[in-house]
């Protein structure tokens, strides 16, 4: 079998759109969008092409900006998935006691999440060398997804540990990958969509304020229950069940 099983494709994707509606992302989408179009935020929000520029529409840049933002940070992340996985695979003979410890590593970023208490470490934000050169802009989109995955450590990094740790659980390289790729998937599609609606985007930031912090606990309270799973390995469990109720939702419709 190729594929990770249900629960943690399901997970993955679940936890790449909380990431994209953390409290250190969702507000910032505006900048992002801009940085990786190469447009103003008033062009972007008017529609028009200003003169002596691109002959691509101000929201068609966008569009393809964040497909090579996203491109970036998929690559680094499908990388990080085949590693985990890798070294899950050497130590095999460990497999139950590396689940349990995966499991306990994972509820402590999701109570970190919660905000029960704060590992400081995870609040930094690392500083990497990138500067916009002269390059087109879908270039520099590229490489901004690559630093956002290097950087954004209090975005990234609790709920990735968790997926990684995951990962590394898998039977195969490719399944590792695979879980990966399903939650950039999920962090990549929302910043495609939100670079097709500038407006909406600013618009439901301004409504959105104080309740983004519980965006970050609920994707707290998935990683509890990822290290739970993982350390009462019950993760096939869940397939089980989870089959059981996919299976049964056509017959109902």
């Amino acid at each position: 079998m190729f594929t990770p099983e249900i629960p943690s494709i399901f997970a993955s994707f679940i936890a790449g759109l909380l990431t994209f509606l953390s409290p250190c992302i969702f507000p910032l989408l505006p900048g992002y969008i801009s940085f990786m179009s190469g447009e103003s935020l008033e062009s972007l929000k008017n529609g028009a092409v200003e003169e002596n520029q691109s002959k691509f529409s101000p929201r068609l840049k966008a569009f393809l900006g964040a497909l090579f933002f996203g491109l970036g940070f998929t690559i680094v992340f499908v990388a990080l998935g085949a590693t985990a996985t890798s070294f899950g695979q050497v130590l095999k003979s460990y497999q139950t006691l590396l689940s349990q410890i995966a499991g306990v590593i994972v509820i402590i970023f999701g109570l970190h999440m919660i905000g029960v208490f704060k590992i400081k470490f995870l609040m930094k934000t690392s500083k990497v060398n990138y500067e916009k050169k002269s390059f087109p802009f879908f270039i520099n989109a590229f490489f901004l997804g690559i630093a956002f995955v290097l950087g954004w450590t209090p975005c990234v990094g609790p709920i990735l540990a968790g997926i990684l740790a995951v990962a590394s659980q898998e039977s195969s390289v490719t399944q590792g990958m695979v879980l990966l790729f399903v939650y950039s998937l999920g962090l990549w599609i929302p910043f495609l969509i939100a670079a097709l609606a500038v407006n909406e985007v600013i618009n439901a930031i301004r409504k959105a304020g104080k309740y983004l912090i519980w965006v970050e606990r609920v994707a707290g309270a998935l990683l509890v229950l990822i290290g739970m799973l993982l350390l009462t390995n019950q993760m096939s469990a869940l397939a089980v069940w989870l089959t059981k109720v996919f299976s049964f939702l056509p017959v109902v419709g």
